[in-house]
């Protein structure tokens, strides 16, 4: 079948802007980036086309918030197409607009459509950090901001829990699964996308359009130093996209016909040769495999299919390249080894920049000036979107297509029966599993925040889980470069912040670095063993606290715990500041155990009776600690205080509503919106300190009030502990009698031994023996 002049498509025009202004507020906005872009391709297609557009599609940015941006370019160029559309994001997108307008002037359905595109990240981002004012169009209010498709992409629970939904984050899980798959050690895999990079480098460096034209070497690139330091394992910065720049880039599509029409040289025109496209499932976790990607793979098997299926004849190629194991996948689905063919034209999106989903864009200029000063060539564009999601590949050539173009490029059906079973997915598994895949993300100063595993249990179904990073052993497993570790075993569970975790090491068996812990048969003693730091807690700290307290709920054989803290200054200071800065600065999360600080402030079903055992310095989350427990007994030197509203905090680890249930509701006030400090017989006046006594007494103290407890059965004292804390949560006496009735402490009592030996005992006139049971 053959089509007239009027519906074949050609690349006729193309435009693109870089702006690097000696200070931010000199900086182009994103639109007006594009309408230079724009003007620049008019030139380049000698004059005439932006009356012509009657498509535009304006690719998803980031940069900037407008309400309508291709509405406001469209006015800055003073044209009104029929069609305005602001599109999606997504790499692969501007190739996509580019076959989808192509596709329409074959139908008859358009005869000139324009694709643009930009971003102004960098402007963006030195404004910020200078608190330049800049001067651009208003920023739209988030609820009328115009809303893009494919801004984003569904997601697992598991995945949202352990917050791994960033593509830096996600295409390590690829890279590490790949290079298992095709039998290359971690050391050497990175060698060669440290070459690979070096190649986009080069490149980069001849292309004015580019942002970094320094063309390091790979042994630069793969240096990991202060200024390459890892940004999720094994990629360092110099292998990752680079979004903060200011770029655009335009490329217009007409029919041959109009371009005739308006006398371009036929040496100037692409020819738009046909293409293909896939996608994979939305949900990263829901694919069937991360060593291949049935979706690129048809979608480049298709662009094979047109050139007969000899990648030899394609002359020049820009294989995406967000992140190396993207043009490493596609190489090997084509069949090509690293260094048979330069993959790319434009310098990838490390070094000649990622302007975010525009990147393509420029790679369409760069071909096409290829292509125009090598008539006899034929080049591949393959652009990839989301995380892995979204594949599109495209062929043009200075020559015209021996078959016209093809009206349905979707191949999906084809990658949807290449694709294998896809695991069952599980939540918070706990138990046996081995890694599947996996990555490190890695802090500001250049240190491990958390590893992330893909995982698979013995029955094959696959779950997710995070490494701590206070878990030196399996974080040092994930960085083994001589051999792959995909396949190692460990166990999975839920960890005190309530986050998937997997482990190597016995974590049961562990030795505690932030506590101590001592067993007096059934009594149980918890110091908080961090003197240096006044007994403050880090997110760790809090953790081996929480799981302490866990094993000493679960432990039938300990009834009484005390708690108390390190050295002669303090009990806790409370949360570590020092600890929260540093972790903020260098970008770790800040967590709080499920059970609160400490493992206890959130803990509201332990019926086993803890008293605090108060050193020193009890002040803002270490004052809450004492206040979650059921008796405090306090050294002469014991000082409490909620001094949060000074730092500009507050004490939400219920210290305001524990206090004031304790003390009354004036005297709560009196210290809490003073943040005055309480000395410790004070505080046994008002009501929260059970008992003050010299600091060489406190232990001893402690352990008195525990063996008066410890006298009583303890089954009796659960119960009583439980009805208490049920009644406090009630309105009035007679719902608390309800939830008397209801107590599962209560029952437990009844059903016990204890129950008839206290009355046995009591009769016999002997002591009781309690079995807790």
């Amino acid at each position: 079948m053959t089509r007239g002049p009027e519906h074949i498509p050609v690349i006729v025009a193309i435009g693109e802007k870089i702006d690097r202004p000696a200070a931010p507020d000199d900086a182009l906005e994103p639109v007006a980036l594009m309408e230079e872009a724009l003007r620049s391709a008019e030139v380049d297609g000698r004059g005439g086309w932006l009356q012509k557009i009657e498509s535009i599609d304006l690719i998803g940015l980031i940069s900037w918030r407008y309400e309508d941006p291709v509405g406001l370019l469209c006015e800055r160029l003073g044209i009104a197409p029929t069609r305005q559309v602001n599109a999606s994001m997504g790499g692969e997108t501007p190739v996509r607009l580019i076959h989808e307008a192509a596709v329409r002037i074959a139908r008859g359905e358009l005869q000139t459509a324009a694709i643009v595109g930009g971003e102004a990240s960098h402007a963006r981002n030195q404004a910020r950090k200078t608190k330049t004012q800049l001067n651009w169009t208003p920023l739209a209010s988030p609820e009328n901001t115009v809303k893009f498709p494919s801004s984003r992409y569904p997601a697992s629970p598991v995945a949202k829990k352990l917050r791994v939904l960033d593509p830096a984050q996600i295409y390590p899980f690829y890279e590490m699964a790949t290079q298992h798959a095709w039998g290359i050690v971690p050391a050497e895999a990175q060698r060669l996308s440290a070459e690979l990079w070096a190649d986009y480098a080069r490149v980069a460096a001849d292309n004015p359009s580019a942002w970094i034209r320094s063309a390091p070497d790979a042994e630069a690139i793969a240096d990991v130093g202060a200024d390459n330091r890892l940004i999720n394992w094994p990629y360092p910065k110099l292998m990752v996209a680079n979004p903060g720049v200011n770029q655009s880039a335009a490329i217009i599509v007409t029919s041959l016909a109009a371009a005739r029409e308006a006398g371009v040289p036929e040496e100037q025109l692409i020819h738009i040769w046909g293409g293909a496209a896939a996608e994979e499932p939305g949900d990263y976790l829901l694919r069937d495999r991360y060593d291949h990607s049935t979706a690129q793979a048809a979608a480049l098997e298709g662009a094979l299919d047109l050139v007969g299926g000899d990648v030899d004849r394609f002359d020049a190629m820009e294989l995406y390249s967000c992140f190396p194991v993207v043009p490493k996948m596609a190489m090997h689905t084509l069949g090509l080894k690293q260094g048979d063919k330069v993959p790319t034209v434009t310098g990838g999106l490390t070094f000649f920049g990622g302007p975010l989903n525009n990147y393509m864009s420029h790679a369409v200029c760069a071909m096409v000036r290829r292509l125009r000063t090598h008539s006899g060539q034929v080049g591949l564009l393959y652009g990839q979107g989301g995380y892995v999601n979204k594949h599109h590949a495209l062929v043009i050539s200075a020559m015209p297509p021996e078959e016209p173009l093809a009206l349905d490029y979707s191949v999906q059906e084809k990658a949807e029966a290449a694709r294998a079973a896809v695991p069952e997915l599980v939540e918070d598994y706990v138990g046996p599993a081995t890694i599947e895949t996996y990555t490190i993300t890695y802090g500001r100063d250049g240190n491990p925040i958390e590893g992330m595993v893909i995982l698979r249990t013995p029955e094959g179904k696959r779950t997710m889980a995070r490494v701590r990073a206070d878990d030196a052993e399996t974080i040092a497993l994930l960085q083994t470069t001589d051999c792959s570790i995909i396949g190692t075993e460990g166990h999975a569970r839920v960890d005190a912040f309530g986050k998937p975790s997997w482990s190597i090491g016995d974590t049961a068996a562990r030795e505690y670095r932030y506590c101590a812990v001592e067993r007096d048969g059934p009594l149980t003693i918890v110091t908080i063993n961090r003197p240096e730091a006044m007994n403050a807690l880090t997110p760790e700290a809090n953790a081996e606290l929480a799981e302490i307290f866990d094993g000493f709920a679960a432990d039938p054989e300990q009834w009484v715990a005390i708690l108390t803290g390190a050295g002669d200054k303090a009990f806790s200071a409370g949360n570590d500041l020092k600890a929260t800065s540093i972790a903020m600065a260098r970008g770790a999360p800040l967590e709080s155990p499920v059970k609160g600080f400490a493992g206890l402030t959130a803990r509201y079903d332990l019926d086993k009776p803890v008293i605090a055992a108060v050193n020193g310095v009890a002040m803002g989350g270490g004052f809450e600690i004492a206040l979650a427990c059921d008796l405090i007994i306090a050294s002469e030197n014991a000082v409490f205080a909620l001094p949060e509203p000074k730092v500009g905090l507050a004490a939400l680890e219920g210290g305001l509503l524990r206090l004031p249930r304790q003390i009354g509701l004036k005297q709560a006030m009196g210290m809490i919106l003073t943040g005055r400090h309480v000395p410790a017989h004070e505080g046994q006046v008002l009501g929260f300190v059970n008992e003050v006594v010299p600091a060489a007494d406190l232990m001893a103290s402690a352990r008195r009030w525990a063996d008066l407890i410890l006298e009583c059965s303890p089954m009796s004292i659960r119960a009583s502990k439980d009805v208490v804390q049920r009644g406090l949560a009630v309105a009035s006496l007679e719902d608390a009698l309800g939830e008397q009735k209801r107590s599962p402490a209560v029952a437990a009592l009844f059903r016990s031994s204890d129950v008839r030996e206290g009355p046995l005992a009591f009769a016999q006139k002997r002591k009781p023996q309690w079995k807790g049971r």
